[in-house]
């Protein structure tokens, strides 16, 4: 039970930044983007962008692929049926 609950932290908190929940939304509407791409469209500087895609890939929220020297970002879907299912539980 207390596994759950972590779990619902780590997404609550790496949603609780506007930024990452920007990002978030931006990469949830597109379906995948480039941390350049995602500078232009949030509109801080790219080492923010990397600071808080990092965060959200660390939760979970967002998966990576390597292409050549770029990363492609994009949202971890199945995390967020996780979250839905955990807190339809409650």
């Amino acid at each position: 039970m207390e596994h759950k609950y972590e779990q619902m932290i780590s997404i609550c908190k790496a949603l609780g930044h506007p930024v990452r929940l920007r990002i978030f939304t931006l990469l949830a509407e597109q379906g995948e983007s480039y941390c350049g791409d995602m500078v232009s469209l949030v509109g801080v500087a790219q080492s923010t962008v990397s600071h808080h895609l990092k965060i959200l890939k660390d939760s979970g929220l967002v998966t990576t692929e390597e292409q050549g020297t770029f990363v492609c970002y994009r949202v971890q879907r199945e995390r967020l049926r996780e979250l839905a299912h955990l807190l339809e539980g409650l």
